[in-house]
């Protein structure tokens, strides 16, 4: 027997080496053969073309953002003349991960500046204060603007630089200069008084002055003097930022050098990355852009390769016969896979290239949608390096040769009787493996969406069911010819009423499972993204509203239209007759520092600073161990979610980096429900507003102390905000819709990155429907031959769809469910998730009319040929 096989390997390799053309090699022979069956076999390879090229698209697109979150810049404006910027640590250092931007701008001791000023090179230092305005007019609204507006110390104009366009620099604590635009939009001059607001405090200023600097955009300035500066800085102790002038032909980046090993507690900025240190919003988007994509890449690499593998699939069936003819002709598996290996080398690295060119588009409309979403900069520019293309082509076409070789391993490795035999007709049952590998990834998919949560609480809970999306998904794909044959045999006595279309559509469907399973997947891939998707959305907003809105027990909501509310308004408020608790709430985000497994991690979160006196007199948090009473000095209440993220309770010690970095060991008090409504960590008022930028308040809950007292402490409210500029009264029900807007954003931005997967998968829905309809060709033909009449065969595709749309929504469902009860539990508690019924059935209504028509307009185009020719073309 083993002399047998090595004369019969001996004669394969004559046979090959006979037939070699002389003087040319094997690659090229490879690229000829493939080249020719690419041309021959238009339909199967232009499918995968499709799903390459928009595959391809989509990862670039990914990539762009991955690599504008690592590189981008913003160009410095009011920090542009200085040679060198120094600041402080805006983001966080973490070892084998990206490093998140703190939400509130680091300050440096004033002393720092005196430091700097001793480094050998250094001309001259300018200390920079930079403090949040309003303009408000005569009644004490806010003037529109349209952009942010800045108050600074006269000496820092020098920094941009600013130059006086007319008047004369302020001299006294009520004299103020603008810039130019400022003056321009307000309706100001020389002379005239400036209303300016610094949270709910308002002052009137002589315009002594206009200024003018070679390029602000982003951002409106004041000028006032440096002691008033001081004055208005919510720490003066601290400054925002320290220019830096050098000698004349003094290095820049050398210079930057000398400071940083001087003063090796600040971060030092040059060039276009001064950008990072004016504008805070750039660094936390570029925070933003690398988490996402980061996340996002992964998943969507995943089901490009998942869609590639199930379009190459089909392809491979489609041309089983051809491939089993050569098997009958002693070609081996290794000839087998080179020569459907070389043909998706060539058709996957031209849709992969000619596909990465459109996705620095997605990536720019990915950018536009997240602007208009609020969570970028309208000005925010991607990075154009050509890094994220190559990437992406070589994972792409690495990706398909794979699937290729998967697709191909069964016809490469059967022998050659049995692969006639199949090219004939399919096999009746799955192989042993593939369907026990599929129940394992179906056995997966539920457990971690399911039993996760139940195990694990916190951020770790919702990924696990955000990832058994593809695990489900894959296990359903591994024995989507089960499910077919369910559907079709449950669905056949209906389909057998009609006694010759829907007798072919009930055989076809059982006989050709295989096939018609490829175009289920897709199918029901499309469904279960949308739905789970949509799922989450609106059960994380649901929850999030129900919060909200029980959370607050207040009478009366102030909030502010400006920058924030002055910390003094509090003792104001509390100085009415009738109030009886007033607490003052601030808002930030902080990150946890926690050990995970065998590895420290450090999560952003969001915060509030409550004062604890009487507090379950205007706030609810739905307290489940320990009480918010014992919120004083260093302490921190969290929510359920974020305690079992960092698996801390009552009475544990975490660490804890606030909103400007500094760090904390903060002594846990309380677990509360209310986390989607009020945020994650809850800190003391004083410890919140210590490390925020503007020092400010985000809103006063206010009780009254009896029914009786509310109309009266109504009308002395209502005559407060008249009397303070920006302060605006609301009812609780308002103040709980601004609370959920910070959820929706969040849950929108979600959605649109996961939309361009969505829209990818549809056109490999209807990409792979169309092929799959289109090989049919010559089994159309042969009907009408033997007397099936056009409409008798139209009707039975159209049959047959149902029995494919049925098919996909059913597992649509079934896959969605899991991660859906997944994420409920995570981030609501209970088992069952917020379901709008009219989006589910609108779904089910989209996909069915998606299928419907991939599949009847390919059918219409195949029968317009006539039969005798559709039948000479082959398969």
């Amino acid at each position: 027997m083993r002399n047998e096989k090595r004369n019969q390997k001996q004669n394969n390799e004559r046979n090959r080496d006979r037939n070699r053309k002389p003087g040319a090699p094997r690659s090229r022979r490879l690229f000829d053969v493939s080249w020719a069956t690419v041309k021959h076999r238009k339909g199967g390879f232009v499918a995968a073309f499709v799903a390459l090229f928009c595959g391809s698209a989509v990862v670039t697109a990914c990539g762009i953002l991955l690599m504008s979150g690592l590189v981008s810049c913003v160009e410095p404006e009011r920090y542009a003349g200085a040679t060198v910027m120094v600041g402080g640590r805006q983001s966080l250092p973490v070892k084998e991960d990206f490093d998140p931007f703190h939400a509130e701008r680091a300050p440096l001791p004033a002393a720092t500046a005196d430091r700097v000023a001793e480094v050998p090179g250094v001309k001259s230092v300018v200390p920079e204060r930079t403090v949040g305005m309003t303009l408000t007019d005569d009644r004490g609204a806010a003037v529109p603007l349209g952009r942010p507006l800045y108050g600074h110390g006269w000496s820092s104009a020098a920094l941009a630089p600013f130059r006086l366009t007319e008047g004369h620099a302020p001299g006294g604590d009520r004299d103020a200069v603008l810039d130019v635009d400022l003056a321009r939009g307000a309706g100001l001059g020389v002379g005239d008084t400036a209303r300016l607001t610094v949270g709910t405090t308002s002052t009137s200023y002589r315009i002594t002055g206009l200024v003018s600097a070679p390029r602000i955009e982003r951002q409106s300035a004041v000028f006032v003097t440096d002691a008033r500066a001081g004055q208005l800085a919510p720490r003066p102790d601290r400054v925002t930022a320290i220019g830096v002038f050098g000698d004349p032909g003094t290095d820049p980046d050398e210079l930057a050098a000398r400071i940083g090993r001087a003063v090796p507690d600040t971060a030092v900025y040059t060039g276009r990355d001064v950008g990072d240190l004016e504008f805070l919003d750039v660094g936390q988007s570029r925070g933003f852009l690398v988490g996402l994509s980061a996340s996002f890449g992964g998943t969507a690499l995943a089901v490009v390769i998942f869609v590639v593998s199930s379009t190459l699939g089909l392809a491979i069936h489609q041309r089983r016969r051809e491939l089993a003819m050569l098997r009958a002709v002693a070609a081996t598996p290794r000839q087998i896979h080179r020569l459907i290996g070389g043909e998706i080398l060539l058709v996957g690295t031209a849709g992969a290239l000619l596909g990465a060119v459109p996705g620095f588009l997605v990536a720019d409309g990915l950018r536009a949608a997240f602007a208009r979403a609020g969570v970028l900069p309208a000005d925010f520019e991607l990075s154009s390096h050509p890094l994220p293309a190559l990437a992406s082509v070589l994972l792409c076409v690495a990706g398909a040769r794979l699937a290729g070789y998967i697709a191909a391993f069964r016809v490469a490795r059967i022998r050659p009787v049995e692969a006639l035999s199949e090219s004939q007709a399919e096999p009746r049952g799955l192989g042993r493996t593939r369907r026990s590998f599929g129940w394992v990834l179906i056995l997966l998919g539920v457990g971690s969406a399911v039993a996760v949560p139940l195990l694990v609480p916190g951020q770790l809970a919702l990924a696990g069911a955000g990832g058994s999306l593809l695990l489900l998904m894959v296990g359903f794909g591994l024995i989507g010819p089960l499910a077919v044959k369910l559907a079709a045999r449950a669905m056949g006595p209906f389909l057998r009423r009609s006694r010759v279309s829907g007798y072919l559509a009930a055989a076809n469907s059982t006989a050709n499972a295989r096939r018609l399973s490829a175009a289920v997947v897709p199918l029901a891939l499309a469904a279960a993204m949308a739905l789970m998707q949509l799922s989450i959305l609106s059960t994380v907003e649901a929850e999030a509203k129900r919060q909200a809105a029980s959370g607050v027990v207040a009478d009366h909501v102030l909030t502010g239209d400006g920058t924030g509310l002055s910390p003094e308004l509090a003792a104001a408020v509390r100085k009415i007759p009738g109030v009886d608790t007033v607490t003052p709430v601030a808002r930030s985000r902080v990150m946890l520092h926690y050990k995970e497994i065998d590895q420290y991690r450090t999560e952003p979160f969001s915060a509030q600073g409550v004062d604890p006196a009487r507090l379950d007199r205007t706030l609810d948090l739905d307290v489940r161990d320990g009480g918010l009473g014992e919120l004083r000095g260093d302490t921190v209440a969290l929510s359920w979610t974020a305690a079992g993220t960092a698996r801390l309770g009552v009475g544990d010690t975490t660490d804890v980096y606030l909103g400007d970095g500094v760090r904390k060991k903060l002594r846990v008090v309380a677990v509360y429900g209310n986390g989607l409504g009020f945020g994650d960590v809850t800190v003391p008022h004083d410890l919140m507003t210590r490390h925020t930028t503007s020092g400010l308040d985000s809103a006063l809950l206010v009780t009254a102390t009896g029914t009786g007292d509310d109309a009266r402490v109504t009308t002395a409210l209502d005559r407060l905000a008249r009397d303070t500029p920006t302060l605006t009264v609301r009812g609780s029900d308002d103040f709980a819709a601004a609370q959920e807007a910070d959820i929706t954003q969040q849950s929108w931005t979600n959605l649109i990155a996961n939309a361009v997967l969505l829209l990818y998968v549809l056109i490999a829905v209807v990409n792979t429907l169309v092929m799959a309809t289109t090989g049919r060709g010559r089994e159309f033909a042969m009907l009408r031959l033997i007397g099936t009449s056009t409409r008798q065969t139209r009707r039975m595709m159209s049959m047959e769809s149902g029995v494919v749309i049925v098919t996909a929504v059913v597992v649509g469902v079934l896959i969605a469910l899991p991660p859906a009860v997944g994420a409920s539990l995570a981030t609501t508690g209970r088992a069952v998730p917020h379901v709008e019924p009219l989006v589910w059935a609108g779904v089910a209504v989209f996909v069915a009319v998606l299928g419907r028509l991939s599949i009847s307009v390919p059918t219409r185009a195949a029968l317009r040929a006539r039969p005798v020719d559709a039948v000479s073309t082959g398969e």
